[in-house]
């Protein structure tokens, strides 16, 4: 039965392969069709190499009667209730994971857009300042002695420049991370989650031939008063008779549970991308471990100046690039609302005892539908008020700025302090882990079999 069952089962795997593929929106009943289709399909080789055993059982079942099984397959339910179970945990678990999918890209095109934020709309003075800090110590001539920008120099320019992009992203950001962690952990990684019905499928598939078997005798008697007793055709396949049997087994391109826990583990040092984004540049190699005898922006010497904490208030005091007002582009607020929106979709899609497939599906088309740069009347509107009202760091109130030169702050000559979580993604390796997170975790590891 394996030859003939094998081209089956592949076709099975394909189509849950498109479905999560799929970057239009699918009806999740067409899945439940095709599997409906593929137990169809499998109850006529089924019933003639498991069920109704003759002494020649090599021959071929003519065409008409295997029409006449699949006719009545609805009515002899010859395996039972596991295809409407199947159907059912899988149309289930690949919504959870197109969700998923979905969250990741819509991520991953915000990442981008900030990119291009953040390189055509600096103002004139963060542009000027950037010049003056990185290229004025060549044009002065002091690039042959190597002095690099002092450090708290470095997170004043770029905190100046940064505060009106990554203040106002930074909380809904780490909200998004915190909801995809979510879905991932108690959905993904569940017995009832993507991972765990694939794996589970070849067993369910055995389970529903030996269940037709178990029921043989009194399967057999309904098939003959419907269908009458099969005379077999002469096989038209390749007599394999001495061939000793292949083996196969399922094979998985790579542990799936790894991959997500790896996936898990990258993206909450993600959680804190754009708070630490100014620290992650100024700890760079080309810039100063300390204020000494550095690039303070008009000369060599100690960097003596107040370093700004996060947040958009204090910038304003900010002794580099003090914060513009009304210098916030429209793009930031539709930055703003994808991501409350991707977080809200997760809230809002991920299945539920309570909610039925249709209901997800119907609040997925609803996200889909409204329009991207403005906040609908379902946003959480105090959410998003208090983003534009503080535009903070995503780390609480603002404090007050600290001094560099200071015994209790400063650092040791050389070093630099290190902070939790000491992952420094850039944008552009961010925007690669998310975009090729979805494809790699979900299809390639969860799906890539060879049977």
């Amino acid at each position: 039965m394996e030859p003939l069952s094998r081209k089956l089962i592949i076709q099975l795997y394909s189509e849950i392969i498109s479905h999560l593929k799929a970057t239009e929106p699918v009806n999740l009943y067409s899945l439940e069709d095709v599997i409906h289709k593929f137990f169809v399909q499998l109850f006529p080789v089924a019933y003639h190499q498991a069920v109704h055993l003759s002494k020649n059982n090599n021959g071929e079942l003519h065409e008409d009667y295997i029409n006449c099984l699949k006719h009545t397959f609805d009515d002899l339910l010859p395996f039972g209730q596991i295809p409407k179970e199947l159907s059912r945990n899988l149309m289930q678990s690949v919504q959870t994971a197109r969700i998923f999918m979905q969250a990741l890209h819509q991520s991953a095109e915000v990442l981008s857009e900030t990119d291009e934020l953040y390189a055509s709309h600096l103002s004139a003075s963060c542009q000027k300042h950037l010049l003056k800090m990185s290229y004025c110590p060549s044009c002065t001539g002091l690039s042959k002695v190597h002095v690099k920008p002092c450090y708290s120099y470095c997170m004043n320019v770029l905190r100046g420049c940064s505060a009106q992009y990554a203040g106002v992203l930074d909380s809904p950001w780490s909200n998004v991370v915190d909801a995809i962690d979510n879905l991932v952990t108690t959905h993904i990684r569940s017995d009832a989650g993507i991972v765990t019905i694939i794996k589970q499928l070849d067993s369910k598939l055995s389970e529903a031939i030996m269940l037709a078997m178990e029921h043989g005798p009194d399967l057999e008697n309904k098939v003959k008063k419907t269908c009458g007793t099969p005379k077999l055709l002469p096989s038209l396949t390749i007599n394999n008779e001495g061939k000793p049997l292949t083996q196969h087994s399922v094979k998985w391109a790579s542990p799936a549970d790894s991959e997500i826990l790896r996936f898990l583990s990258t993206i909450d040092k993600s959680k804190e991308f754009y708070s630490n984004i100014v620290n992650n540049v100024c700890e760079d190699e080309d810039i100063q471990r300390n204020d000494h005898h550095c690039w303070t922006g008009d000369r060599i010497g100690d960097y003596t100046q107040l370093v700004m904490t996060t947040g958009i208030d204090t910038q304003r005091y900010n002794p580099e690039v003090p914060l513009e007002p009304d210098a916030q582009p429209n793009k930031l607020n539709e930055l703003v609302d994808k991501l409350l929106k991707i977080r809200k979709n997760i809230a809002t899609a991920i299945p539920s005892p309570s909610r039925n497939i249709n209901e997800i599906q119907n609040d997925m088309a609803g996200r889909d539908d409204e329009g991207s740069g403005r906040i609908t009347d379902d946003m959480e509107d105090d959410e998003y008020n208090s983003l534009q009202e503080s535009s903070g760091s995503g780390e609480g109130p603002t404090s007050t700025p600290y001094d560099p030169m200071s015994p209790v702050h400063k650092p040791e000559e050389n070093q630099i302090e290190q902070r939790s979580g000491s992952a420094k993604p850039t944008i552009t390796l961010l925007l690669g882990l998310l975009k090729c997170s979805a494809a790699t975790v979900l299809v390639r590891s969860f799906l890539t079999c060879r049977l």
